[in-house]
């Protein structure tokens, strides 16, 4: 076995640290046996592979890569190590208030849920509506944070997404604690969810290269410029104009591009920004795929 297996991480506090919210025996079997387990069986289902090095992360995005015999213990397994990894970075004693309430990552909760109590809202309701075992997600897709629930150990990762936060619905997460009372815990969870990791993860989380399609020259109210230069104002005045065209013989399909522009420039508003470039790479790709800048679906290398 590489020199580099994994290895359960230590606890950043002691096991009681998290009481009364969840308690000490729970955290010594949760993190010391069934962390434990899923190491011990990623290592040796990774074991021969070449792969045995690469951080889970990485492995959780290439799971096509395996043989169907052994590809199923690689998803549960490593995904099991990796969830419980961010799983136990998300919680501190005494919980936190909640993101910055200035910061980015505030910010796109707004832009998806209004603010943290609809967040948490939806994250327990996710939560329950997990049938079985599994866990309910924030997640970030490169343009928006959105709630997600996986089945088992599967991870966000698989499906292109960056986990933020999640919580674990295993009924070993909690039983002792609250029995089958699976609202309880979770409820009791977000009392201890240490926002400011969450936040990290959200500045480190990738985003398009929207380098190339800010150079792309557009044509707007007949003047070409660089997309990333168009200024609030040229878009409102480009949607009027091509609004002032639909319906138009050959210009009947342009409404579509209209409302594009017309988007964008309300994006450019709310986000009180003087320029296209200064938008978020994510609302840079789509509005550039909502206006054909690029295709939807293909990529600006």
């Amino acid at each position: 076995m590489s020199s580099m297996a994994y290895t359960v991480p230590d606890l950043p506090y002691p096991h009681e640290a998290l009481e009364p919210h969840i308690g000490a025996e729970t955290m010594r079997v949760h993190h010391g046996k069934h962390h434990r387990a899923y190491v011990d069986k990623a290592n040796a289902a990774l074991a021969g592979t070449g792969l045995e090095d690469a951080p889970p992360h990485e492995i959780l995005k290439r799971l096509t890569e395996f043989p169907p015999d052994r590809r199923a213990a690689v998803r549960n397994n490593v995904g099991g190590h990796h969830n419980h990894s961010l799983f136990w970075e998300s919680m501190v004693p005494g919980g936190s208030e909640g993101p910055a309430k200035d910061g980015k990552l505030m910010g796109a909760i707004r832009e998806t849920f209004r603010g943290l109590p609809v967040l948490k809202d939806t994250i327990k309701e996710a939560a329950l509506s997990q049938f079985g075992s599994g866990w309910a997600w924030l997640v970030h897709d490169g343009y928006r944070v959105l709630i997600v629930t996986t089945a088992d150990q599967d991870s966000p990762l698989s499906d292109g997404l960056q986990p933020l936060l999640g919580v674990d619905v295993w009924e070993h997460a909690y039983y002792l604690d609250y029995a089958n009372r699976r609202p309880d815990y979770v409820d009791a969870w977000l009392n201890v969810v240490d926002w400011s990791v969450v936040e990290q993860r959200y500045a480190a989380a990738p985003v398009p290269d929207v380098s190339g399609v800010l150079t792309r020259l557009v044509s707007v109210c007949g003047t070409e410029h660089e997309f990333g230069a168009v200024t609030l104002d040229e878009a409102r005045e480009h949607a009027t104009e091509l609004k002032a065209l639909t319906g138009w013989g050959p210009m009947a399909k342009v409404g579509a591009v209209a409302r594009g522009w017309s988007d964008l420039a309300e994006q450019m508003r709310k986000h009180d920004v003087a320029t296209v470039a200064e938008l978020d790479p994510g609302i840079v790709e789509q509005a550039a795929q909502e206006l054909w800048i690029i295709p939807p679906g293909r990529s600006m290398v």
